[in-house]
């Protein structure tokens, strides 16, 4: 069990540290896996002129846009990162955006299950 805990800190230590450097400094994070998939959730991490936007239907297009691009960027660079901690390969990444609690969440989908 407690090798369990510490690949989940470490994975989430290891993402916290990649998003930072790519977007607006350290934000709180949590990390779920469930077999092959890996949840990571961003608290706080759309910022109110982004929430303010997302009242509109246009407004969350736009931003659910920006955010897949997002996504395919930085593709190779966490595929790369996911595969140095977790031995898979990450096959997608796609974000969903929570206006109402400021949250984006990042689902990884692995090639395999994700042995903790």
């Amino acid at each position: 069990m407690v090798g369990r805990g510490r690949f989940k800190q470490d994975l989430c230590h290891a993402l916290r540290e990649f998003f930072a450097e790519r977007m607006r400094g350290h934000m709180e994070m949590d990390v779920k896996i469930v077999d092959d998939l890996i949840i990571l959730r961003c608290k706080e991490a759309l910022s109110l002129s982004e929430v303010n936007l997302s009242t509109l239907r246009a407004g969350r297009l736009l931003l659910q846009e920006v955010n897949e691009r997002l996504c395919q960027e930085l593709k190779p660079d966490v595929g790369r990162l996911l595969r140095e901690i977790t031995g898979r390969r990450l096959v997608d990444i796609c974000v969903g955006l929570f206006a109402a609690r400021r949250e984006k969440v990042y689902l990884f989908t692995m090639s395999d299950k994700v042995k903790q």
